[in-house]
């Protein structure tokens, strides 16, 4: 969802020119419409909310810039490496799809030594994953 500088300025409880001054101190990002209105995403609500709280607390905007940027870099890298790990996820999938062939031909004892063999390996893979979703 996204918001303009009005609705933006009531949810938040601030006045639009704290948002201007804000946009223009690149605190806050605003996307441009074709007919040049700025639009701010839900995550705007929650910038100005960290921002306001960090004042009342004297900490300088410019100090609040770093914190933002901080915040977003962590992010990104986060996702990054986020993106690598599911791009290894599906190469295993497309190993281990290889070794059906094999793994059908062998007998109930091997494959229950592969399935403990790697079950020591996915049950953490799972514990981390049900982090993602609370």
């Amino acid at each position: 969802m996204e918001y303009r500088i009005g609705e933006l300025a009531e949810i938040a409880q601030v006045s639009k020119r704290t948002i201007d001054y804000y946009t223009k101190l690149g605190l806050l990002e605003a996307k441009r419409s074709e007919s040049n209105y700025r639009y701010y995403s839900k995550e705007a609500i929650e910038t100005l909310r960290f921002i306001e709280h960090c004042k009342k607390m004297r900490i300088s905007l410019e100090e609040i810039k770093d914190l933002l940027q901080t915040n977003y870099n962590q992010k990104n890298c986060v996702f990054e490496q986020i993106q690598q790990i599911s791009n290894q996820i599906i190469e295993l999938e497309a190993k281990l799809a290889q070794l059906v062939p094999v793994i059908s031909d062998m007998n109930d004892c091997e494959k229950n030594a592969l399935v403990d063999s790697l079950s020591h390996h996915t049950f953490p893979l799972f514990e981390t994953l049900k982090h993602f979703v609370k």
